[in-house]
Formats: structure tokens, C-alpha cells, sequence
């Protein structure tokens, strides 16, 4: 059996936004972010080896209702010199910090893979910056899937030797099921280039561990959303996650892997506006 296609086959590049890319001096360096619509605040926070351009499918249709915040995570596209340090608690505290720039009091997070680490630490950390989750393939691990978690060693490894498609084939493959590097389109995989060194300082940082006790006190409503074909332990993670959370609803969409917001736009925009929509403006 041929495999699914879990990535569009896009016909442009995207490598140019369609919205102004917008700039926050801080002082730790300059945030990179875009910022259209109006209406409920809703962040998006990417993941792994992506920029704010990994949302380019969500941001028009979310934008017609809401107010979307698309940042790059400092270290990552278009690169700056930043002074703090790379770990999923420091990018929730820049995300929180930059919301507190744009003087917005609370914003709905949704976090993709690594984002979504990003957007639970958020809420544990300041609960009333956040007003509601949607995870999507969160990258959470227990401690025993992360200790199995070889292929950040070895995509680490390639590319530290010069072999740089080659880690980031291991690392795409890893996380979003086999051959997908190789099933990539042209704009998809000059984003994950431009962000190769992220691996670097992603490989060093603490680690953020899936915790019964501290999630279970998150009172928010969370939307978890995976894909049909999305490798472990994404499955694991988000069962173990809608059976502690006291107001978390999950969605499956098929047919998709990691990057189900590219495989199926239209289906993943309409869930977080409904999600959103349950909320009064």
C-alpha cells in the first residue's frame, strides 16, 4: 500500500508571508511575530525546526474572526542574537512577556508538537494569561519515552557532521512517521533548513516531562487535537492527557500525521473556531 500523503502538495513556495512580519524590541532581542484581525486573542505557538511561517494556512482564515498572534520563537527564523537561553520555560516566558507588550490581558494558546509544552507551561505558569489550550501532537514525553527517544542523538549527530538533510530527515521522520522528509514540499523543507541549528540548542535543554500531578490542576477548557497516523508516543500522550484534564475534549483527524494543520487546513481552522466560538467575546 502506497503511503498517505500527510503533507499538501502545495503548488507555491510560502516562503514569503502574505502578512507583514512585525518586530518587538526587547531587551533580550527583537521578536519576530505577525499580528492581524481582531477579536478574541488567539497565539500560535509552532513547534520544532518551524517559524511563524508554519501557520500560513491558519492565519487569513483565523484572522477573519480573531486576533492571531503568530510569533517565531527567539533562536528560531529570522534569526537573532538572543541573550537568555532555550528551553521550553524560557519560551513560555517570552511568550508571556510578549503578550504583555501587546498589552493583551489573556489569549486562547494553541500550541503545535513543542509548542504545545510551550503553551502548558504557559498556563501552569501564569493561569490568568491563559484562557483556554488547544494542543495539537503536543511534545510531551514520560521519562521512559524520552530515555527511548534515540533519534534526537542521532539527527543531532548528522547534522553537527555536515550531513544536515540527513538529520533533519531522521528527526521529521521520527516525529511524523517514515519517508515524510522525503514527501516534503519545497517551501516546508527550506523552513526546517532555516532552522537547523535549533537542534543544537534543543538538544542541551531541560527536559519537559509529562506530570499527573501538576496538569491535573489545570482547570481551563483544552482542546487536544492528533492526527490519524501521528507516531508515538503523540497517541499515548494525548489519551493520558484527556483522562486528567477536568475539561479537555480531543479530536482525531484523518487522514494526517504530525502536521495535520497542513494535511487538512480547512477541518483544523474550523475546530479552533469552534472552539473559540464557545467563548464570549
Amino acid at each position: 500500500m502506497m503511503p498517505l500523503l500527510l503533507y499538501p502538495t502545495f503548488t507555491r513556495t510560502a516562503m514569503t508571508p502574505s502578512f507583514p512580519i512585525k518586530t518587538l524590541q526587547t531587551e533580550n532581542g527583537c521578536f519576530h511575530y505577525q499580528d492581524e484581525g481582531t477579536g478574541q486573542p488567539l497565539l500560535l505557538i509552532h513547534g520544532s525546526l518551524c517559524d511563524l511561517r508554519y501557520w500560513h494556512s491558519q492565519l487569513p482564515a483565523l484572522a477573519k474572526h480573531f486576533r492571531v498572534i503568530v510569533p517565531s520563537l527567539p533562536h528560531y527564523w529570522p534569526l537573532e542574537n538572543w541573550q537568555t537561553g532555550f528551553s521550553v520555560y524560557q519560551h513560555a516566558h517570552d511568550m508571556l512577556h510578549l503578550l504583555n507588550a501587546l498589552n493583551i490581558e489573556s489569549a486562547h494558546v494553541l500550541g503545535h508538537s513543542r509548542g504545545g509544552s510551550i503553551a502548558l507551561q504557559m498556563a501552569l505558569e501564569h493561569g490568568n494569561k491563559v484562557r483556554s489550550l488547544i494542543l495539537a501532537d503536543p511534545g510531551i514525553r514520560t521519562r521512559q519515552q524520552e530515555s527511548q527517544a534515540n533519534f534526537k542523538h542521532e539527527a543531532l549527530l548528522a547534522i553537527q557532521g555536515g550531513n544536515i538533510d540527513e538529520g533533519l530527515a531522521l528527526f521529521i521522520d521520527a516525529v511524523s512517521g517514515a519517508n515524510t522528509w522525503k514527501r516534503m514540499v519545497r517551501w516546508f523543507r527550506q523552513m526546517v533548513r532555516d532552522n537547523a541549528q535549533t537542534l543544537v540548542l534543543q538538544q542541551s535543554e531541560p527536559a519537559f516531562y509529562f506530570d499527573e500531578t501538576l496538569f491535573s490542576g489545570l482547570t481551563l477548557p483544552v482542546t487536544l487535537l492528533g492526527g490519524s497516523d501521528s507516531p508515538q508516543p503523540f497517541p499515548d500522550i494525548i489519551a493520558r492527557l484527556e483522562g486528567i484534564l477536568p475539561q479537555a475534549r480531543s479530536h482525531i483527524m484523518s487522514p494526517a500525521s504530525h502536521g495535520m494543520n497542513l494535511a487538512l487546513p480547512h477541518e483544523f481552522n474550523q475546530i479552533i473556531i469552534d472552539h473559540l466560538n464557545n467563548f464570549e467575546c
